[in-house]
């Protein structure tokens, strides 16, 4: 069978990202087949509603049921990524699973098809030891593994995302209205946040390059077409702002409310009890002590121009205007 035809597997796919993605590449290539397997399909039959989309009750760390949906696909796309995990050095277990054993376990079950891989910025695989972080660490892991592997591999380096439905600023509006006062860790790490659409319209390229499928355009092949169809590429997604993670905060209150509490950044050691306080309680933690470690750094691009020997593009050298934070606004003023 045509791989071109074949269906795109989307692993990691029944979240804010993964469903933006799912509607985005529907109207990008109308009449394509995407498979999203998940381990509790019934969760998420609303993504099934849409054309194309065929939800597959399957669990993916489970290898035989990884390398069929791999096997039956024409190219694979890899969303799956997680918070929070135990601790332990260089990364916890669930850490380990997700970010380094899955993508390895993908890898393995590849044959021909392409891979595209959604990590995050800030990651350096070329020194998996210096990130401070066990998210970021095991993220570098797995994108030093996938470069290294001769394999027909895209990685996609997302700053923090944000759009309709996020469980970011949208968090932050919803705080702003219960509280006067906001102790903030990590209020000064900076960052440089990327659109969903944004950041599922250069996924959406990388799709039709690996499928050799891109449009004869002169502005579609700008930054891929020079790029042969096997070659690994890096693509660095991030937007024009550049902001602290308290101005986020206030953003996000201010968009939604016309006003924002008062925020108080928080050194280091009060910052570090606040998370240990908010990873104890019940449910899934707002902070934890490793996702303050992964604001030791600012979450901005790498400047440099390749790593490993595999080029760093970024949306501008693809021809792309990356939305701001005023992208925003409609979606924050309804909360």
């Amino acid at each position: 069978m045509n791989k071109i035809l074949r269906p795109i597997l989307l692993i990691g796919a029944s979240g804010f990202i993964g469903s933006a993605l799912l509607a985005h590449l529907t109207r990008l290539l109308p009449g394509q087949m995407l498979t999203v397997p998940s381990k509790r399909a019934w969760r998420h039959t609303s993504l099934s509603t849409m054309p194309g989309v065929q939800l597959v009750q399957a669990d993916v760390h489970r290898d035989e049921s990884l390398r069929a949906l791999v096997a039956g696909s024409g190219l694979v796309i890899n969303l799956a990524g997680i918070l929070h995990s135990d601790r332990a050095a260089p990364w916890g277990k669930a850490f380990d699973q997700v970010h380094v054993m899955l993508p390895q376990r993908i890898l393995q079950s590849l044959d021909q098809q392409a891979l595209i891989h959604v990590s995050a910025l800030g990651c350096q695989p070329e020194a998996i030891e210096n990130p401070p972080s066990m998210y970021l660490r095991s993220k570098s892991q797995a994108e030093k593994m996938l470069l290294q592997s001769g394999h027909a591999v895209s990685v996609v380096r997302p700053s923090v995302v944000f759009g309709p439905n996020d469980q970011f600023l949208n968090v932050f509006a919803k705080l702003g209205a219960l509280v006067p006062i906001v102790p903030l860790a990590g209020a000064n790490a900076r960052f440089a946040p990327v659109y969903v659409q944004d950041l599922c319209e250069v996924i959406g390229r990388l799709v039709l390059h690996r499928l050799g499928r891109m449009p004869m355009q002169r502005e579609k092949l700008e930054g891929l077409g020079d790029l042969g169809m096997q070659a690994p590429i890096i693509v660095e997604a991030f937007g024009p702002d550049i902001v602290s993670l308290g101005e986020l905060f206030r953003f996000a209150c201010e968009s939604a409310h016309g006003s924002s509490p008062w925020i108080v950044p928080l050194p280091y050691s009060l910052a570090y009890l606040q998370a240990r306080l908010l990873q104890a309680l019940p449910g899934p933690p707002l902070m934890s002590v490793d996702n303050l470690d992964s604001m030791r750094i600012d979450n901005l691009p790498s400047g440099k121009s390749e790593v490993l020997g595999v080029q760093i593009r970024t949306l501008a050298m693809l021809g792309m205007k990356p939305r701001g934070l005023e992208a925003a606004h409609r979606y924050l003023r309804k909360t």
